[in-house]
């Protein structure tokens, strides 16, 4: 996760058996509206957290037919947002249909290539814009026992593997959905915010930099502690069937937040 600024920064999640341009002489320069949307990860964190440039927040939600969040989901991404966002001007939710991908599992390339071809809400004045897309096919990193769930890549972008939620949900005793969307994509813009150490500096230092007890590499910038929201295994532990609702950020995410702005 720290190999460079635009790598996506991933939930894995491992199930085993047992669960664990043009020139002129005007000099004029154009300006392109969506280049504030196309930066590196972490990048917006204050943009997010705080009203000192952008006093509203509108949410591009993108689905493929028959892939769309609950409502449910979508209500608790709201009340999400309004306790951890200093956005006084409130919250705009609009939704957009995506053609099915006919490609099979995605790639990085491929899913920014669907975010261009089909993004419609971009920053414009105080108003700031985020995509969050729920696909139709798996993640093409996803390896032996390991599940990509969710990637949060740019600044104001992020994926959720929708059919993968959908197929561990599916399963005999799986999870229930909502909960593995709702965990799923407040996660994901845990990293929007810059957490953890990815643009929201730390004020006490909690970032998982180990290994876990099977040597499998967390990817970083997670948080240390098991209860928290930015844990690395707690989508996993949901998946699990050992989580029943949903977690939040602990102290340490939080006074991060607190301290770049956010409520």
């Amino acid at each position: 996760m720290n190999l460079k600024s635009i790598t996506p920064y991933l939930i894995l999640v491992f199930v085993f058996l047992t669960i664990s341009c043009s020139s002129d002489s005007s000099n004029e320069v154009t300006v392109d509206p969506k280049a504030a949307n196309n930066k590196s990860l972490g990048t917006a964190a204050r943009d997010f957290l705080s009203a000192e440039s952008f006093t509203g927040l509108h949410v591009e939600i993108a689905y493929v037919n028959g892939f769309k969040p609950s409502a449910t989901t979508i209500n608790n991404l709201k009340d999400f947002f309004n306790a951890r966002l200093n956005k006084p001007d409130g919250i705009t939710i609009t939704e957009t249909v995506v053609p099915a991908t006919t490609v099979g599992s995605l790639s990085r390339e491929e899913y920014v290539k669907i975010e261009k071809d089909n993004r419609t809400i971009f920053n414009a004045g105080d108003e700031l814009a985020v995509w969050i897309f729920f696909a139709d096919q798996n993640s093409e990193s996803d390896e032996g026992n390991s599940r990509i769930l969710g990637t949060a890549y740019l600044n104001t972008s992020c994926i959720i593997f929708e059919k993968t939620l959908k197929e561990f949900s599916n399963r005999i005793g799986g999870a229930n959905l909502t909960l593995l969307e709702s965990i799923t994509t407040q996660h994901e813009f845990g990293h929007l915010f810059g957490l953890v150490n990815l643009g929201t500096a730390m004020v006490t230092p909690h970032e998982d930099e180990q290994p876990d007890d099977a040597g499998v590499d967390k990817l970083n910038k997670h948080c240390n502690q098991e209860d928290c929201l930015m844990y690395f295994q707690t989508v996993g532990n949901a998946v699990g069937g050992v989580m029943n609702s949903l977690p939040t950020f602990d102290e340490f995410c939080l006074a991060d937040l607190q301290a770049n702005g956010g409520k």
